[in-house]
């Protein structure tokens, strides 16, 4: 029996091979203690200390072999988990179950890891969600070392495609390239350290699949890494589709590699900027490497989370400034603090939300806690002059929020040239299009900023009143919805009347379809993942830009999503 089943796609590719599913081999657990007395914390404590140290030391190679492999940016994902197992707090937990609560080590390190992970739930952020993964690869590891049951490293006997409820980050790090073709698993997402590594290491993977029928191993298993599609048991017209799919994909991949220093321009000379969205200095290199042509989007907020207390202006400023000088003179857009409501951070105290997404967050937040706002415009402004600064202003819906914004921004500025601090005279101010008022007032907005930068991911999310995190709803955020499109068309038909730019730093920034799409429409900027740069450089320049002018006219008037997706695969393929 075929079964064709849709997950999400988190390393692009198409693989084809036999199937052979993982079955975990769970560190045994001892027979229970019936009482405390049973309990020695200083042997517990010391048996716990000598399997985190041999921790560390395992880590340690992982991320030095990590980084001769995939490079120094992957290897940091590693640095990551040896900072958690040197985390006074983690260790703290530990000791006080072991001591205060007179739990064995094993039991201690599993119920404090289980704690950790329910704080990272709560954040309802799907990046932060994700990092739950590598919580549980630490915890396994340390307890394989207390129980001497060895790695968890994955042993193939013939290239075959890998299934499994999930991989942990190390274990993902060790697949053998050359016996792994690819992976699915049940859980899982594409924003996950596990389908980080998949895309370095050059594997096709799809997850969050669910549960998978019981196919027996050797099975035939088509994996689309572009799709999210997985076949299982193909007949033999699907396997030869798949067969042409994948030969057509590896010769793109050989056409993308010579874009990647290439200028981004379409077939009849359009110049459209590329540019890469990053989340932290560690995203840098891979957006040099792709020769992205700048920084579309710099999400800041990971520099306030993970901590307890807010990072100093000087400590800010030495980010930005870094930032700018690595990307010598191309632009990049700053985007200010979008934390609040979803992602919360310890040392903010806010009011617990009904719903979340619809609260005090992002510049609402910033407004109503200026200190915090008023810090970071110090830092990014000081850094200005260090290279070509776009500041960006996220979930601004009204025109009130973004004047308080300016205000701030002018009174910050003018108190840093008092004091004789030099700041460029070039920086740019743009606001995010991702709540639906603001592309319907986008006439309004656009006389009173430089640029606009539009979020598909929020902007479908608000527009469809449909979570992205809701698997329920899941439908209403795929493809490019028509009210979605007539949305951006508005905002950007307001940019060109009043001479601005504007740009999209969505996930649809890198969709081979429907890029063509918002050069249709005037998008002059796309954002989107480094790897996808060199990809969409290429596809750009094959594309005629009048040509996309009348697919996107066309586009406004269909009726549905599926329409819009259809249409455009036609005129493009």
């Amino acid at each position: 029996m075929t079964y064709r089943l849709q997950g999400i796609p988190a390393s692009t590719g198409i693989a084809i091979g036999p199937l052979v599913r993982y079955r975990e081999q769970s560190a045994q657990r001892p027979t229970p203690r019936c009482d405390a007395a049973a309990v020695i914390p200083d042997q517990e404590w010391e048996h716990f200390s000598k399997a985190l140290e041999r921790s560390r030391e395992q880590v340690t190679l992982l991320r030095d072999k990590t980084a001769a492999e995939l490079g120094q940016e992957k290897a940091e994902i590693f640095a990551s988990h040896l900072s958690i197992l040197k985390d006074p707090e983690f260790l703290a937990e530990v000791r006080r179950k072991v001591f205060d609560e007179q739990k064995d080590a094993v039991a201690a390190v599993r119920e404090t890891g289980l704690m950790f992970m329910e704080l990272l739930r709560q954040l309802e952020d799907e990046l932060f969600t994700g990092r739950i993964h590598d919580i549980e690869d630490i915890v396994s590891r340390i307890v394989q070392n207390m129980q001497g049951t060895g790695d968890e490293s994955i042993k193939l006997e013939q290239p075959s495609v890998l299934t499994a409820v999930d991989l942990t980050p190390s274990q993902t790090a060790q697949l053998d390239r050359s016996m792994v073709l690819g992976f699915v698993t049940e859980g899982g997402s594409a924003v996950s350290h596990s389908s980080i590594l998949a895309r370095s290491l050059g594997l096709p993977a799809v997850v969050g699949i669910g549960p998978l029928p019981e196919i027996v191993d050797g099975a035939t298993v088509i994996v689309d890494g572009n799709s999210g599609v997985v076949i299982l048991n193909p007949d033999s017209g699907v396997l030869s589709e798949y067969e042409e799919k994948r030969k057509a994909y590896e010769a793109e991949l050989q056409l993308v590699k010579a874009f990647a220093d290439k200028p981004s321009l379409t077939k009849d000379g359009l110049k459209i900027e590329i540019a890469a969205n990053i989340g932290s200095i560690k995203d840098l290199e891979g957006a040099i490497r792709n020769g992205a042509d700048g920084i579309g989007l710099f999400r800041t907020e990971f520099m306030f989370m993970d901590r307890t207390a807010m990072p100093s202006e000087d400590e800010q400023f030495e980010v930005y400034k870094h930032v700018l000088e690595r990307m010598k003179g191309k632009p990049v857009v700053i985007r200010t603090l979008d934390v609040g409501g979803d992602k919360q951070i310890p040392y903010i105290r806010l009011e617990p939300e009904t719903n979340p997404f619809l609260g005090l967050r992002a510049i609402r937040l910033c407004l109503e806690k200026e200190d915090l706002l008023r810090t970071q415009i110090r830092a990014i402004l000081r850094a200005s002059v260090f290279g070509t600064l776009r500041i960006l202003l996220p979930m601004v819906a009204t025109l009130e929020e973004l004047r308080r914004a300016k205000t701030i921004i002018i009174e910050e500025e003018a108190n840093l040239k008092k004091r004789n601090v030099p700041v460029s005279e070039t920086w740019e101010l743009g606001i995010m299009i991702e709540i639906p008022s603001a592309a319907l007032l986008a006439d309004h907005f656009a006389p009173e900023v430089d640029f606009f930068s539009v979020g598909t991911n929020d902007l479908t999310q608000y527009t469809m009143a449909a979570d992205r995190m809701n698997r329920s709803v899941a439908y209403l955020n795929r493809g490019l919805s028509p009210a979605v499109l007539r949305l951006v068309d508005m905002a950007s038909r307001s940019a060109k009347a009043h001479g601005i730019w504007i740009g999209v730093c969505g996930e649809l920034a890198g969709d081979p379809e429907a890029f063509a799409l918002f050069v249709g429409l005037g998008i002059t900027e796309l954002s989107m993942g480094a790897a996808s740069v060199p990809r969409i450089r290429s596809r750009l320049a094959a594309l005629v830009s009048t040509e996309a002018a009348q697919w996107a006219e066309r586009a406004l008037r269909l009726e549905s999503a599926e329409a819009i997706h259809q249409y455009i695969s036609g005129v493009i393929g």
